[in-house]
């Protein structure tokens, strides 16, 4: 094999076969230096906007970018499509961090002298093989793959090292989702929901519920809801399992309405179920099977998963308005266009994150803000629910300036369905 390679595929550079023969001579020594695996960021749309030849023109130049900027000990290959190893075993991983920098500049300059016709970037994942315990071919490919994918999930036009811990965690998440793969094929064993009390101010009475996921393992106990929920929506089992959550909050809900007629239970929904599913029919139809009133059940959108409101959104929340379907905006005030969402989505509620109320509790500024935020809110008709409340002179501060409801643990904390029937609607009935 020679140290830059001759004429082949993609401007004379050799294979991933070629480079599993080169790492197999090596078995069994130490290896120092680096491996240094590039990707074109979103090539998939070169393609697409300018045609395959195009894209085939874009992977040359690439190929030659690279080659021009390498020394003579450094060998090249392209293994996936638009993908390139560099494998170096005289250097140290910081030889591998400039000739990524060299190679970057190379391209910024072809881009220039095309006229930037096309404008794209390279990310990189680089191994330090001295700290790489299995240095098989196998394992290479696998942790240069890791360590890139980690470049592009940073913001891509990166350079990532690859560091055992996050590799760590990567796996646990890995192995996380597929334990919740099979609880949702198990009917959905491991998974329950928890309500917290909704109190309505006015009259200092139990009002509704929000309905919060939990997710437990025999190993682990409980999950932290910030750490499976992201997973669940990344691997799309928040479809079936958000599924599963409003069936199980509608029949709650059946059930503690035979004690309080006029009782409402909140359900969250991820943006991938709006996306992705036929979410407003599933509502409908649900709400048929369980025998419940319209306004019984209330949506709540998180704010911060909706930065990117389309078409979709609109469509959907104007068909929960149309069917008599409330809205809450949750965590009002944490995201970047707060106003902007009142006027598109059309809430009945707003909700206040604790983060927010925290802030006015501490701050004179702060609570005057969430004071006019308050009286904006009635305005315009909508009702405002402040979340986070805790304690008695926390309860009485935030009571001064009017909201609608209050949730917090001041109240009661989340609780599975039998404790909270037992703590706040049957004792409520012998009240």
């Amino acid at each position: 094999i020679g140290r830059k390679p001759k004429a082949d595929n993609v401007s004379g550079l050799l294979g991933d076969v070629s480079l599993k023969d080169e790492i197999l001579n090596h078995q069994g020594e130490c290896l120092k230096g680096f491996v240094l695996r590039i990707g074109i960021d979103n090539f998939k749309e070169i393609n697409e906007n300018k045609g395959m030849e195009y894209g085939d023109m874009v992977l040359r130049r690439t190929a030659e970018c690279i080659q021009a900027v390498t020394d003579r000990e450094q060998m090249i290959y392209r293994i996936v499509a638009d993908e390139f190893v560099v494998l170096d075993f005289e250097g140290v991983y910081e030889d591998g961090i400039k000739l990524y920098k060299r190679i970057r500049e190379r391209i910024d300059l072809f881009i220039e002298e095309n006229g930037y016709e096309v404008f794209y970037t390279i990310s990189a994942g680089i191994l330090d093989l001295s700290k790489i315990p299995g240095q098989s071919y196998d394992n290479l490919m696998k942790l240069s793959e890791f360590a890139l994918s980690k470049s592009k999930e940073l913001g891509k036009n990166t350079c990532y090292t690859y560091v055992k811990g996050d590799y760590q965690e990567f796996l646990q998440k890995k192995e996380l989702i597929r334990v919740m793969r099979q609880a949702v094929k198990n009917n959905f064993d491991g998974f329950e929901t928890y309500y917290q009390p909704i109190i309505d101010i006015n009259n200092n009475r139990l009002t509704g519920a929000e309905t919060l996921l939990r997710f437990h393992t025999e190993e682990t106990g409980m999950i932290s809801p910030g750490e499976f929920i992201p997973l669940l929506e990344e691997s799309g089992l928040i479809i079936p399992v958000g599924r599963w959550v409003l069936h199980q909050a509608m029949a709650a809900c059946s059930r503690i309405q035979k004690i309080i007629p006029d009782f409402r239970v909140s359900v969250n929904v991820s943006y991938i179920q709006v996306l992705k599913s036929d979410m407003l029919n599933e509502i409908k139809e649900a709400a048929v099977t369980y025998g419940l009133p319209k306004g019984s059940v209330v949506m709540e959108l998180t704010e911060s998963g909706f930065l990117e409101s389309d078409a979709n959104f609109i469509s959907f929340c104007d068909g929960l308005k149309d069917n008599g379907i409330p809205l809450a905006l949750d965590d009002f005030g944490t995201g970047y266009s707060n106003f902007h969402y009142l006027y598109n989505l059309s809430p009945d509620t707003i909700k206040i994150d604790r983060s927010f109320t925290l802030k006015a509790l501490n701050s004179s500024y702060e609570y005057g803000l969430l004071r006019h935020m308050v009286e904006m809110t009635h305005s315009i008709k909508l009702k405002l629910c402040i979340e986070g409340i805790e304690t008695k002179d926390e309860l009485d501060k935030i009571c001064e300036i009017n909201p609608d409801y209050i949730q917090g643990f001041y109240f009661g904390r989340p609780s599975p369905l039998g404790t909270f029937m037992k703590e706040y609607v049957e004792k409520k009935e012998t009240e």
